[in-house]
């Protein structure tokens, strides 16, 4: 061990080191910055796969420390959050788990992480993220206004319009926000597990999307919100419509999810080209309504099962 102890160090400085230029590229190179932020968490990755929990964790905090003192409170959300995911996926990966665990578990840390964050804006420095985009959302609206008032293009309703859909926005925050902590797991994941298993470390691997499968009480969800939604008058702003509205979007994202799965699945059973899978994709993105019903039908009726018998005749 004591021999161990100076490489240990040296390594851990490095990857200290790495880990507040990264996030200092955020605020000093900001268009560079929301590209490279996806791989802040690498270093602490390493570190973790090489080392022990203890020394991850001291490794971590000291990155947090320079990133405070390299570019003050301002990064301190960024490198709590990333330094956290960082050592989080490198505990998931050296315990063994799947790779859909690892999504799981950091999606559920940056809602949390994310929720702390928001809340430590609010109570300490007064600043509450969320107003301050609609604030601006607004005024970019009422711009645009005055412009199109000076060419008499715009629609008499117009107003009415704009702030019943700033009021839509309003109510589907929640969806919103849990949807994006999912997608920015995600896109966290990809890079840097990739480039982790270039420096030689073992990672797990996604199951392949077209076996993706949701569980067949989704559907039974879906038609409760669906029901309650014909069914009750819900007035804007209720507990109930806001629950409603959320699942609603959420669920509806899934489905798509599990339709575009259902395509593939057929896509790759029938061994067509990858192009056509990716024109396949862009044509169920653009008809999502019908590819929502059939992630619906899939999900619930197990349309692969047809196709297996299909293609085994």
């Amino acid at each position: 061990m004591m021999k161990d102890d100076p490489r240990k160090i040296t390594y851990g400085a490095m990857m200290i080191a790495l880990f507040a230029i990264l996030l200092a590229i955020i605020l000093y190179v900001p268009p560079i910055g929301s590209i490279t932020m996806f791989l802040i968490p690498l270093p602490i990755i390493l570190y973790g796969l090489r080392y022990d929990r203890a020394s991850t964790i001291l490794v971590t905090g000291a990155g947090i420390v320079v990133s405070l003192l390299i570019g003050g409170i301002a990064l301190l959300p960024f490198a709590f959050v990333f330094g956290l995911a960082g050592w989080m996926i490198g505990e998931m990966i050296k315990a063994g788990k799947s790779k859909l665990y690892l999504f799981m578990g950091l999606s559920l840390m940056y809602i949390m992480t994310s929720i702390i964050v928001y809340v430590g804006a609010v109570l300490l420095f007064n600043i509450n993220f969320v107003d301050q985009l609609f604030t601006m959302m607004r005024e970019s609206q009422q711009q645009f206004a005055s412009f199109m008032g000076t060419y008499g293009t715009l629609p008499a309703n117009y107003n009415e319009m704009t702030e019943a859909m700033f009021t839509f926005y309003e109510h589907t925050i929640p969806a919103a926000f849990i949807l994006t902590c999912f997608l920015f797991a995600f896109i966290t994941l990809i890079p840097n597990l990739f480039l982790a298993k270039r420096l030689g470390h073992q990672v797990p691997k996604f199951p392949p999307f077209r076996n993706m499968k949701l569980p067949v009480i989704t559907v039974f969800a879906y038609g409760v919100v669906l029901l309650l939604n014909m069914t009750v008058a819900m007035e804007p702003g209720t507990d109930l419509y806001l629950i409603c509205v959320n699942a609603l979007i959420i669920l509806r994202t899934l489905f798509l999810l599990q339709g575009i799965a259902l395509i593939h699945f057929y896509l790759h059973k029938t061994k067509l080209p990858k192009a056509v899978t990716i024109v396949g994709t862009l044509f169920a993105l653009f008809l999502h309504p019908v590819t929502t019903l059939l992630g619906v039908l899939d999900a619930g009726v197990n349309i692969r099962s047809w196709i297996r018998k299909d293609k085994s005749r």
